[in-house]
């Protein structure tokens, strides 16, 4: 009765992690990819115009952040938060396939994660 039990709590963990891919990339990785990805990028993801509007807005608001008055300037410009607050403001526009493209673009190797002019 046991074995059963186990092969279908297994089975249901595979399951929901399945359905919900995690981001390998930390928050501050992400942050920083944020400011560097350009309108190329979200056209690829195939963002709506509502979406690419309000996601253009969340970047503004994390270079306005960074560009603050009396924040140091550092290689890896990042707010004075960790990032959590932009990354879920990100994660509430865009779908679930559009995040998870939009991680694989910043943790591609070879990628520069430098703003985008």
């Amino acid at each position: 009765m046991k074995t059963p039990m186990l092969i279908i709590a297994l089975l249901l963990s595979v399951t929901v992690c399945a359905q919900e891919p995690r981001a390998t990339a930390s928050d501050a990785l992400l942050q920083t990819c944020l400011l560097g990805t350009g309108t190329h990028t979200w056209t690829t993801l195939k963002l709506t115009r509502d979406q690419l509007v309000r996601v253009q807005r969340v970047q503004e608001a994390c270079k306005e952040e960074c560009d603050a008055a009396g924040v140091p300037v550092v290689d890896n410009p990042l707010s004075s938060a960790n990032g959590n607050t932009i990354i879920s403001e990100l994660k509430g526009i865009l779908t679930s396939e559009q995040y998870q493209g939009w991680v694989a673009y910043c943790t591609s190797s070879g990628k520069s994660m430098k703003p985008s002019n």
